[in-house]
C-alpha cells in the first residue's frame, strides 16, 4: 500500500497502514454488534468514522509520499473522530444519569458494559492517532533534520542506552500512551511536554473517567444483592 511518509536523513518512512487498520478495528464492532446488545454509540458515530477513513484512504492511496500539506487535513479528520467519540460518551453518560429507557426498557448490565467498552476502545485509538500525528510535527517532522520540538518525552529519548541513537516513536508507541492514559488517568512512562499535549491527555482522561464512573456505578446498582 502506498501512502508512506517521506523519510529524511536516511531514515525510512512510516506507513499509514497500521493507523488505518486501527480505525477499521474501531468501526467494525460498532457495526457488527447488534443494537439490541448495546446502548451506543449511535449509528452516526461509525458513519462519521467511516467517512474519515475513506478520506484518509484517498490521501494515503496517492502515489509517492503523503505530502506535508495533507497533514492539516489528517489532523482535522482525527479531531473529528475524537469529537464523535466524545459525543457518544456524553450521550451514554446522559442516558445513565437521567435513567432513560432504551427501546422502552431500562438498559441491562450487558448492554451498558458493551457500550462503555466500545467507547473506551475508540477513545484509545482516536487519541493515539491524534498523538501520533501531532507530536514533533508528525511522522515526517520526527525524521526531519533538525527535528521539531516534541510534544511527548519517551524513555528511549530521555535516557541514553535504552534504544538506538536515532530512535523515533511510531504509531504503536502513541497507541500505548493513549491506553495507559485511559486506565491510569495520567501519564505513566511517557510525559507530555507541551500545553496541547497536556490538554489532550486531560481531555482523554475526562472522557474515560466519566464513562467508567457513571456506567460502573449504574452497573453496581443494577446487579442483584
Amino acid at each position: 500500500m502506498s501512502g508512506d511518509l517521506a523519510g529524511q536523513a536516511g531514515r525510512g518512512p512510516e506507513s499509514y497502514t497500521w493507523p488505518l487498520a486501527a480505525v477499521v478495528v474501531v468501526i467494525l464492532p460498532q457495526i457488527l454488534i447488534p443494537v439490541r446488545d448495546r446502548v451506543g454509540p449511535p449509528i452516526m458515530v461509525p458513519a462519521v468514522e467511516t467517512a474519515a477513513l475513506l478520506v484518509l484512504l484517498g490521501i494515503a492511496a496517492k502515489r509517492g509520499p503523503v505530502p506535508r500539506s495533507a497533514r492539516s487535513s489528517v489532523i482535522a479528520l482525527f479531531c473529528v473522530l475524537v469529537v464523535a467519540n466524545a459525543a457518544a460518551a456524553a450521550r451514554l453518560v446522559s442516558l445513565v444519569l437521567d435513567n432513560h429507557k432504551v427501546d422502552g426498557v431500562a438498559p441491562t448490565v450487558g448492554r451498558l458494559l458493551v457500550a462503555a467498552s466500545l467507547i473506551l476502545f475508540a477513545n484509545v485509538v482516536t487519541f493515539g492517532l491524534l498523538y501520533w500525528q501531532l507530536d514533533g510535527g508528525g511522522p515526517a517532522g520526527r525524521i526531519a533534520v533538525p527535528a521539531q520540538f516534541p510534544d511527548f518525552q519517551f524513555p528511549q529519548t530521555a535516557t541514553p542506552g535504552l534504544a538506538a541513537e536515532d530512535w523515533r516513536p511510531h504509531f504503536g508507541d502513541y497507541l500505548y500512551v493513549a491506553f495507559t492514559n485511559v486506565v491510569a488517568f495520567s501519564p505513566t512512562d511517557t510525559l507530555p511536554l507541551t500545553l496541547r499535549g497536556k490538554g489532550l491527555m486531560a481531555l482523554q482522561s475526562v472522557i474515560s473517567l466519566g464513562v467508567l464512573v457513571v456506567v460502573l456505578s449504574r452497573v453496581i446498582n443494577i446487579l442483584p444483592a
